[in-house]
């Protein structure tokens, strides 16, 4: 009689307790990281099948080990040219792009094909219109909200050139906040005018030091020239995603099983038919973009998460040591600040949401080890930014630094005053959120 294998409720190594996300994930020791590194398909992004899952998971624990052992051996290491991935990316994008100016021309023809009727004409326009669709290139947009002018906030604009500068840099041309926990730097418009975005909840949890590191950070990207990297390789990163967002996202033959089956009750004969030959077309072309996309990812995800790396040195050195790793651990733990806040915010102002967010990440400090060890089952090959736990653990090899920009109580007060209608429009999301449950 077959038995079945059960995990033990003692790490075999030091016979600490184990821990597991989920009653059904797989077990590990958080006092000697003993089977932390193994594939949880509780926890491990979807990729398809559980065999694909388990090799990205691995392929992407031995990237990060490789990348770690690189920048420790050197952290000024800047990359002598293209990596032959960006070389096929950019190979790609041309290729999509000769696609595109091939599909103008033949749509052209057709405009001056007079030989041909007009309903002709339109049925074979229809391909070349939907390969557009998927080629055409996208510069994005300028944000016109959420803009923060110079006069608006002088010395918030003063401390971003003073880290821009620091990064090696120049500085960004438009600074922008919204309402997202997070932060981010793109080039964008037709003029790739460089924007750099603060996500105000996030920028009201991070403790002041740790707000240089995050712009150190961004900055960073803009240093490496990553933004300009991505703009260049953009039309093979997106045109599978664009195929799969086309046909209906996933699940694709689900979808065409439940189509055909209500087909069937409506119709019968030639109309059936001629339905579920399409619906069918349109899974495979489905598929075929999700598996482009997959490997597309495969090869532009490693450079993505060395860029995460290189960024992260960066604020290392403008911000130090222990700034960087305060806006890693807040991170971590943005999550449930921001739930605890949304439950005081009808008994707090605006101006209380920096402290109250202060004694929160103090409070929730000893989830910090588990919530960190967690993001390595949560990563893999494909996911565009390494696990807090991988990018803490380089900085943490490195020798201990002070940073080069340190800022005063000072300034610091005069940057929350130019920030505040930004604190009370936080406020009031929170409380707005409040009033729909």
């Amino acid at each position: 009689m077959p038995t079945k294998t059960t995990m033990p409720s003692r790490c075999p190594v030091c016979a600490q307790d184990l821990v597991r996300a989920d009653a059904a994930g797989v077990s590990w020791c958080p006092s000697c990281r003993w089977n932390l590194d193994v594939y949880d398909p509780a926890l491990a992004p979807w990729r398809g099948t559980r065999m694909i899952g388990r090799w990205g998971f691995r392929r992407g624990l031995e990237l990060d080990r490789a990348t770690h052992e690189e920048l420790l051996a050197d952290p000024e290491v800047r990359p002598a040219g293209p990596s032959p991935g960006e070389v096929w990316l950019v190979a790609v994008s041309v290729v999509l792009a000769l696609i595109g100016v091939a599909a103008v021309g033949y749509l052209g023809w057709l405009v001056v094909a007079d030989a041909l009727p007009p309903g002709v004409r339109l049925v074979l326009a229809v391909p070349a219109v939907l390969v557009l669709l998927l080629v055409k290139p996208s510069f994005g947009w300028v944000p016109k909200s959420g803009v923060i002018a110079e006069s608006e906030a002088p010395q918030l604009h003063r401390l971003v050139r003073e880290v821009a500068d620091a990064a090696g840099t120049p500085v960004p041309d438009v600074i922008c906040a919204d309402l997202s926990i997070n932060a981010g730097v793109a080039r964008l418009g037709w003029r790739q005018r460089s924007v750099l975005v603060i996500g105000i909840p996030l920028w009201l949890m991070l403790p002041r030091p740790a707000r240089v590191s995050l712009l150190a950070h961004e900055l960073g990207h803009l240093a490496n020239g990553d933004p300009l990297r991505v703009r260049r390789t953009l039309p093979a990163r997106t045109f599978g995603a664009r195929a799969v967002a086309a046909t209906g996202g996933r699940n694709p033959w689900r979808r065409a099983l439940h189509a055909a089956n209500s087909l069937a009750e409506q119709r019968s004969g030639t109309a059936v038919l001629i339905g579920m030959a399409v619906h069918g077309v349109l899974a495979l072309v489905n598929v075929a973009g999700a598996t482009a996309q997959l490997l597309v990812d495969s090869v532009a995800m490693p450079d993505s998460r060395r860029a995460e790396y290189r960024a992260d040195l960066v604020a290392r050195r403008v911000g130090g040591t222990g700034p960087f790793l305060q806006s890693s651990e807040t991170v971590l733990l943005a999550g449930r600040i921001w739930q605890d806040l949304w439950h005081l915010a009808p008994r707090l102002r605006s101006e209380q949401l920096e402290p109250t967010a202060a004694e929160t990440r103090q409070h929730l400090a000893g989830h910090l080890p588990l919530a960190r060890q967690l993001t390595r089952r949560t990563a893999d090959l494909w996911s565009t930014h390494p696990s807090e736990d991988q990018r803490m653990r380089l900085i943490e090899a490195l020798p201990r630094i002070d940073g080069t920009l340190h800022v005063d109580d000072a300034r610091w007060a005069e940057i929350d005053s130019e920030l505040a209608p930004w604190r009370r429009f936080a406020h009031n999301v929170l409380l707005g959120t409040r009033d729909r449950f």
